[in-house]
């Protein structure tokens, strides 16, 4: 079973993305996250449980890397890179830096009153986000791309796309897992 990366810039759908997967594949995805983290222990209490495992019982790992590195060191044989807007991913992160939550935002006030700082962190993390995509786009393990926005319109064709991919078959249609993706999707 090969183990495929799902690689994303934090706040860029990872979860969103995983719990498809979960609900259509009936697989436990994993994470290269630290558990004694907080926000990585947060996804395991929500329902996540391979929340931390990054081996052979799990097929699909979430990942940050090389942006963050991760507790646990895998080999992909491929990847999916789900790639969001930058200004929408930097500003979530930067949401998700400042309260300590995944659900949590601060005031659009506090991007005035904190202005320097909020400065900083895109200037910072504009890069990183290039920098990130590059490498993955680079990756030498087929890569498929995914857009947040797609996967947030038009979930079905997306997510087709990804199971596909995942499979390695050209189409699922007719398929009990197209069936089971209809039922995530309702």
């Amino acid at each position: 079973m090969p183990t495929i990366a799902l690689a994303s810039f934090p706040r860029s759908g990872n979860t969103m993305l995983r719990s498809y997967l979960e609900k259509v594949m009936g697989l436990c995805t994993g994470s290269d996250g630290d558990l004694d983290k907080g926000l990585v222990r947060e996804l395991m209490d929500k329902g996540f449980a391979g929340e931390g495992l990054a081996d052979k019982r799990v097929q699909v790992v979430k990942t940050h890397f090389p942006e963050r590195f991760g507790t646990h060191k895998f080999q992909a044989d491929k990847a999916i890179l789900l790639v969001r807007n930058p200004l929408d991913a930097i500003t979530s992160l930067y949401n998700m830096i400042a309260t300590s939550s995944h659900q949590y935002s601060i005031s659009e006030d506090d991007f005035e009153k904190f202005k320097d700082a909020w400065d900083e962190h895109l200037k910072r993390e504009i890069t990183v986000w290039k920098d990130f995509n590059l490498w993955w786009m680079n990756a030498k393990v087929p890569v498929h791309i995914v857009r947040y926005e797609d996967l947030k319109s038009e979930p079905k064709d997306v997510l087709k796309g990804v199971l596909e991919f995942v499979l390695d078959t050209d189409d699922i249609s007719g398929t009990r897992i197209e069936g089971y993706l209809n039922q995530a999707l309702n």
